[in-house]
């Protein structure tokens, strides 16, 4: 992992309809991410995925899911 990544924190997440996510980063930069990735996710109410909690930065998880998604997963790395 290089160290640019690990400095790197989510900064907010936002949905665009069913199809993806928009993955903010404290660097500026901003991910799309297709749901067809994460079929989890994508199956959530629009009230769910507004359910979301960053920890520590680095992870996000939903409350409607028992799963925690790093940042590394979500944009691929």
């Amino acid at each position: 992992m290089s160290t640019e990544i690990k400095m790197v924190e989510i900064k907010d997440v936002q949905f665009l309809s069913n199809w993806a996510m928009l993955l903010s980063l404290s660097n500026d930069r901003t991910f799309i991410i297709p749901l067809e990735k994460f079929n989890e996710i994508a199956a959530l109410t629009d009230a769910q995925r507004k359910d979301f909690e960053v920890i520590d930065g680095k992870n996000l998880s939903f409350i409607a899911l028992d799963e925690i998604y790093s940042l590394q997963e979500l944009i691929g790395m």
